[in-house]
């Protein structure tokens, strides 16, 4: 397999996070894949956001999870970025198809453990992903694990992703991807450097690695040269 790079909340480095303009920016700039952070709205619907509280982008109070997709389409996700970003929304899922069809890779979901997804939610993004022919291409991430079990139980085929950021948990994080199979491993990158053990054995065990978040050029040479393939990075998508 090439390199991937993957483009982390987008383009984040020069646009702001979770934004189309920043997906798109990745894009642009070669990104062969994208991971985006995914909450639910208190409507029920999968929106693009990071926090759990709104007042680092928008500059207003209160949880993502308390208002309706009309109340969070109304804030401007842009201007703490910059003044040329003003106006830039918080996109749901279906903003973005146009910019999911372009993607080379893969899309990693990042679903933000802050609210205990319903059936129904569950069901809303499994049919989004079918909708759009995007089930082959998604990897769903998340903190957690409920979650992962819930979206396998009624989507087995969707690829999975468990999060790694000590390394005394990397033979039970392990375990669980090979036992649920179609599963890799989201990986904090020092981790990798401390450990590098950790790419032949995930290999070895048909298990691929991603590792988040590389920024520094002389870290990311070192992880290629380990074998690593799979980089999210906020700014060496040019690299």
């Amino acid at each position: 397999m090439d390199l991937e790079i993957i483009g982390h909340r987008g383009f984040s480095l020069i646009a702001p996070e979770n934004t189309l303009v920043a997906l798109n920016a990745a894009l642009e700039q070669g990104a062969n894949s994208l991971e985006f952070d995914v909450q639910v709205s208190a409507d029920g619907i999968p929106v693009m956001f990071h926090d759990e509280f709104l007042n680092r982008i928008t500059g207003t109070s209160g949880k993502v999870s308390e208002k309706t997709v009309a109340e969070l389409k109304a804030l401007d996700a842009g201007s703490w970025f910059g003044e040329q970003f003003a106006g830039e929304r918080i996109p749901i899922l279906e903003d973005a198809i146009a910019t999911f069809k372009n993607v080379n890779d893969f899309l990693y979901f990042d679903i933000k453990p802050y609210h205990q997804w319903s059936e129904n939610e569950i069901k809303y993004l499994g049919e989004f992903l079918i909708r759009n022919n995007l089930l082959q291409s998604s990897i769903i991430t998340s903190f957690n694990e409920n979650f992962l079990n819930q979206i396998r139980r009624y989507y087995w085929e969707i690829k999975i992703g468990y999060f790694l950021i000590d390394f005394n948990r990397f033979e039970e994080q392990l375990q669980k991807a090979i036992t649920q199979e179609n599963a890799i491993l989201s990986i904090n990158y020092p981790v990798v450097l401390k450990h590098p053990e950790i790419v032949t054995q995930s290999q070895n065990q048909g298990v691929d690695i991603v590792v988040w978040t590389v920024d520094d050029i002389n870290d990311f040479n070192t992880l290629v040269n380990l074998g690593v393939k799979r980089m999210i990075t906020n700014s060496l998508i040019r690299s």
